[in-house]
């Protein structure tokens, strides 16, 4: 009698190994997906998460709790401590913003007068990660190799120094020179010129009226060059004065 044959079974659905790499992939989109939640954790959750961890679990061995040894990390903050930080940002961006806003009219205001006078090439007016920055090429205030301000200059620095009273951010007066070296009696270095050139134009703007408490000078001598002294026209450049007027929340208050 003839046995019947076995007919080989019809398997349906995908094969086995595609079930295996479905896993895996799977396995390593999770992966990628905790890690990237780890690069984005946020410090207030992190912070209720722990804390909630401390309260489930209860002390370790020894009494060590699981916050114990974890220096740098504050309970989770309150409704109101997030009120407070979220507001004094929002305060601190409106008053940076309204500073800005305020610096950028006052160097309009200065373009336009310098423009006014035909000395835009002489003094540039620009604006740079310090705050307002006037930049006089020195020989609009002075003569080659002295520090006291030329007379037909007055008339210009007192029309600069009305417009600066408009506005109340501290001004740091800046002498540069070029690496040129100098040696009379009266300025042994680079140093000393800078220096005095940048107290002269001090003196000057507190004669205009402008308080002391917002003005400071400093020399830097041939050391903080715009561009390399490798041509006269390069020199000429890093023979300047500078009048800054430094941003507000870059200033830091000095103990009373």
């Amino acid at each position: 009698m003839r046995r019947p044959r076995n007919k080989p079974e019809n398997k349906k659905g995908v094969a086995d190994w595609i079930l295996t790499y479905s896993d895996m992939i799977t396995l390593m989109l999770t992966f990628f997906i905790l890690l990237f939640s780890f690069s984005t954790i946020d410090v207030n959750k992190w912070k209720t998460v722990v804390y909630s961890l401390q309260g489930a679990l209860g002390p370790l061995d020894g009494n060590e709790g699981v916050m114990d040894g974890m220096q740098g990390i504050d309970g989770p903050s309150s409704e109101e401590e997030d009120k407070t930080m979220n507001s004094q940002s929002v305060e601190e961006f409106l008053k940076f913003q309204e500073e800005m806003q305020e610096l950028e009219q006052l160097q309009t205001e200065l373009v336009d007068y310098l423009t006014d006078v035909g000395m835009e090439k002489s003094v540039a007016v620009e604006m740079d990660e310090r705050g307002l920055v006037l930049r006089f090429q020195d020989s609009v205030l002075f003569e080659k190799s002295k520090a006291d301000i030329l007379s037909q200059s007055i008339g210009v620095l007192r029309e600069i120094a009305n417009i600066l009273k408009n506005n109340d951010n501290p001004i740091r007066i800046e002498g540069h020179t070029d690496d040129l070296p100098i040696n009379t009696t009266k300025f042994p270095s680079n140093w000393e010129l800078s220096t005095t050139r940048a107290t002269n134009v001090l003196r000057f703007l507190i004669q205009e009226g402008l308080p002391g408490n917002r003005l400071s000078a400093v020399g830097y001598g041939e050391f903080r060059p715009l561009m390399p002294n490798n041509s006269e026209e390069s020199r000429k450049s890093n023979r300047r004065v500078d009048l800054v007027l430094i941003r507000k929340d870059l200033i830091v208050n000095e103990p009373k």
